[in-house]
C-alpha cells in the first residue's frame, strides 16, 4: 500500500505513541495491507487485510471494509466482509453489518446490528464449562412407562346393548317456514 495515495490520512501526534489517532475519511478508498499501532479510524473504504497488535480500530458507519483484521479491540459501525480478531474486545454497534467469523474475549452486539457467521470465545481455553446434563436431572431420567390401562370385559352378545351412540338428534326441517316468509 503506498500511503501518498491516501489524501486526507490526518494523524495527532503525541508524546505517548498509544494515544496516536489515524483517521482515513469517507473518501478514501484502497487496497492492501494495513498495519498500525495506537488507534485507526476508518471511515472510508478498504479491500486487503488490517493488523495491529496493540491497536483499536474503529469502523465508521460510512466505511466499508473487505478484509480479515486482527486488532486488540475492534469497534464497528460500517459494513464488514471477513473475519475479524479481537484480542481483548468486539462492539458490534447498531449500524453495523458483519458478514464473517469473529474471535474475541469479551463480545458486545447492540440491538440493530447485524451478524452473519460464527463467534468463538478466546476464554474457552481459561474456563471451564459446566455439566449441563447434570442440571437437567428430570428430563435426563429414564422415563417409565404408565402402568396400561384395564380393557372392559367382551359383553355376551345375546343380551341387548344399551344405546351408547352420542349422535345429535336429527334436525327437522323449516323449509315449509322459509318458503312463507320469503313468499311475501
Amino acid at each position: 500500500m503506498n500511503l501518498a495515495h491516501l489524501e486526507k490520512e490526518e494523524t495527532q501526534k503525541s508524546t505517548d505513541e498509544s494515544s496516536k489517532v489515524t483517521i482515513l475519511d469517507q473518501y478514501s478508498e484502497f487496497k492492501g495491507s494495513v498495519g498500525f499501532s495506537g488507534q485507526l479510524q476508518l471511515n472510508g473504504k478498504l479491500e486487503g487485510d488490517i493488523h495491529s497488535e496493540d491497536g483499536v480500530l474503529l469502523i465508521g458507519p460510512q466505511a466499508i471494509v473487505k478484509a480479515e483484521i486482527k486488532a486488540k479491540t475492534i469497534i464497528v459501525r460500517g459494513q464488514v466482509e471477513g473475519n475479524l480478531f479481537a484480542q481483548e474486545r468486539l462492539e458490534l454497534l447498531n449500524t453495523s453489518r458483519v458478514f464473517g467469523d469473529i474471535k474475541t474475549s469479551s463480545l458486545l452486539i447492540e440491538p440493530g446490528a447485524i451478524f452473519v457467521g460464527r463467534s468463538e470465545s478466546l476464554l474457552l481455553d481459561r474456563i471451564e464449562k459446566p455439566n449441563f446434563s447434570s442440571f437437567f436431572k428430570i428430563l435426563s431420567s429414564p422415563k417409565t412407562e404408565p402402568p396400561p390401562k384395564k380393557v372392559p370385559a367382551p359383553q355376551d352378545s345375546s343380551s341387548p346393548k344399551p344405546s351408547t351412540s352420542n349422535k345429535p338428534p336429527e334436525p327437522k326441517s323449516v323449509s315449509s317456514d322459509i318458503r312463507q316468509v320469503s313468499g311475501r
